[in-house]
């Protein structure tokens, strides 16, 4: 939401300052690895919370969580679906896709294409991401991957209309 000022100015508000942070945060670094910008863009005590398979604490960390989603997957990258922002967080719904090309854990690489969703939760501390708390859907990766049997055409069928 942009607001006016009395001399008709544009002002971003707090909501449209975070969502720009987390779109900004999603292609810049996460897409395009500008790992420059991180100390603008997350606080030096910055918390990953993947809870409970990972916490990763410190900025510094960003940078290798990126470095290792794009080793781990050629062609890595994050598609917008949703954003939801306020005064103090962003919430961004998003598509990864990529071919597994290295080891995800304990599932060693296959070299299939591989598409699933993450949520992440923003909390947003002077104008600088402090913690996020993601989500991801591992269950459809796994399935893709071969880990999981497929359920019966869910997996092409979840997809299918470009959500």
């Amino acid at each position: 939401m942009t607001i006016e000022t009395s001399a008709g100015n544009p002002v971003d508000s707090a909501a449209e300052r975070n969502r720009k942070l987390g779109l900004r945060i999603n292609e810049e670094v996460w897409n395009n690895q500008r790992f420059d910008l991180i100390p603008e863009l997350f606080t030096e005590d910055f918390v990953a919370d993947y809870s409970p398979r990972v916490v990763r604490q410190g900025r510094d960390q960003i940078e290798q969580m990126v470095r290792s989603s794009h080793a781990t997957f050629e062609g890595f990258k994050e598609t917008i679906r949703h954003v939801v922002a306020d005064e103090h967080s962003v919430v961004l719904h998003f598509t990864i896709s990529g071919r597994q090309v290295g080891d995800w854990g304990s599932v060693a690489a296959t070299n299939l294409p591989v598409k699933y969703d993450e949520v992440v939760i923003m909390q947003i501390r002077d104008g600088k991401v402090c913690r996020q708390v993601g989500v991801l859907d591992s269950l459809l990766a796994l399935q893709q991957l071969g880990r999981i049997p497929d359920p019966g055409g869910y997996v092409e069928k979840s997809f299918a209309d470009g959500a």
